[in-house]
């Protein structure tokens, strides 16, 4: 689809319309949309559809479907650096969420002595705009047709999610809620999670509730039984992964349920019909999208025999942290809870058969891992990081492999003192952000 161009905050209200302006209290001068009761203010939920560019990276695993798969046309011909700009925050403790939507890189940042949201220049790095964020340890953002979706509390007031033009980062709505859960988009509504629905310590059930992205105006609220830890949105169903209680399909135009699977999960990415499911210990199912039935399921197995070292330490069996999916392929790091390296794999999306596995000779090491993998077009893109004992550390190195093989063609290394974050991409530009800086190749 289509990106809408980004809005103004003048032109946003505009649309919104007289009654949003003029009804309700403000939070340091803005409207709350919690303030008034839809009912009672006169407002209605009429979403219309919040676009977003294939060619972007709205969502933090790319989509709605959370498939961590961008076109080839997202990412660059060549891995020639443009531009680099240092993070305008003090200390970097952690980098919550990037997102790129519209020429603009969103960051929200965890930083000492303020966190931060950030707005910059795709194609230059300036930073545009900035907001101060109390605590964004559980924050997340997402963006569509202009507008930056944030969860993360704002300073002096009790708002907690913020709707955001990402023109200016001006404030276009607020709510109190705060879920843990990212949220999504669906049909023009914004998809928020709240796990106490009653505000009890209630964690037999959620809530899930739909907003109008544009208005912050309430379209409905279901309850149902679990404890979500993701959400994703694919042909026309909702679907949210539970431990204990399946993974579930709702409907996004009234939260209906639709179905129930059998068996939980913690993280799903939707694509071609297919749920992919990882639960932690070693689990991994794809179901059917249609009807939650199980396709295929497949279990790790320990490095160590029994899953127990030596010294009598047991460890779980390694777990399936999946970046990507293809119409050919599930891509994940191996995350191996023990002194093993973790590895990336690449198992067949129809069957669950390992395609290919990339990683060091399975022996005890200080440390080895990676990053969650991205796939842009045909490529795999991996932060690799390595500790050794008694020798200076390798420097982290972005790998670029082939998909289809797992082939490395190509890598990026860093300075040693600094961490890589996961890379993402948009209009022809791979954004590689560290605990540093943002750094940018075409």
């Amino acid at each position: 689809m289509a990106d809408v161009p980004s809005i103004s905050r003048r032109k946003a209200l505009a649309a919104v319309g007289a009654t949003t302006i003029g009804s309700g209290s403000y939070v340091a001068g803005i409207r709350s949309a919690d303030s008034v009761p839809d009912r009672l203010a006169g407002r209605d939920c009429a979403p219309s559809p919040l676009a977003t560019n294939p060619a972007d990276w709205p969502f933090p695993r790319h989509d709605r479907a959370n498939t961590g798969h961008a076109p080839a046309r997202a990412g660059p011909d060549q891995l020639e650096r443009t531009w680099e700009q240092e993070w305008p925050v003090g200390h970097l403790s952690e980098l919550k969420s990037l997102v790129v939507a519209g020429g603009i890189v969103v960051a929200l940042l965890v930083a000492d002595p303020e966190s931060m949201l950030v707005g910059l220049s795709l194609a230059e790095g300036r930073v545009l705009w900035r907001r101060s964020a109390r605590d964004a340890s559980y924050g997340r953002v997402c963006a569509a047709s202009g507008v930056a979706f944030v969860e993360g509390e704002i300073p002096n007031s009790s708002a907690q999610f913020t709707a955001r033009s990402l023109s200016d980062g001006a404030t276009l709505w607020t709510k109190s809620f705060s879920s843990q859960v990212p949220q999504t988009l669906a049909g023009g509504r914004l998809l928020t999670v709240d796990r106490s629905p009653d505000r009890t310590r209630d964690d037999a059930h959620f809530s899930v509730t739909a907003y109008d992205g544009r208005t912050g105006v309430k379209c409905w609220r279901t309850i149902h039984e679990g404890r979500p830890r993701d959400i994703a949105v694919a042909d026309g169903r909702v679907i949210l992964p539970m431990r204990d209680y399946g993974v579930l399909s709702l409907s996004p135009a009234s939260g209906d349920q639709q179905w129930r699977s059998d068996a939980g999960g913690d993280t799903v990415a939707v694509i071609d019909g297919q749920v992919i499911s990882q639960r932690f210990p070693g689990e991994m199912r794809a179901l059917s999208l249609s009807d939650g039935s199980t396709n295929w399921h497949v279990q790790s197995e320990h490095f160590l025999e029994d899953g127990t070292s030596a010294g009598g330490t047991q460890y779980a069996r390694p777990g399936f942290e999946v970046g990507a999916v293809t119409s050919e392929a599930v891509i994940y790091m191996l995350e191996v809870y023990s002194d093993y390296p973790r590895r990336l794999q690449a198992r067949d999306i129809e069957t669950g058969e390992l395609l290919w596995d990339v990683g060091p000779e399975p022996t005890p090491v200080k440390f080895h891992g990676y990053s969650r993998p991205v796939v842009v077009g045909e490529d795999v893109f991996a932060v690799r990081y390595a500790r050794r004992e008694g020798n200076m550390n390798p420097p982290d190195a972005l790998l670029q492999l082939d998909a289809a093989s797992g082939t490395e063609l190509n890598r990026i290394t860093f300075s040693a003192d600094e961490r890589v974050y996961s890379p993402v991409v948009a209009d022809n530009t791979l954004i590689v952000p560290t605990e540093e800086r943002l750094l940018t190749y075409m």
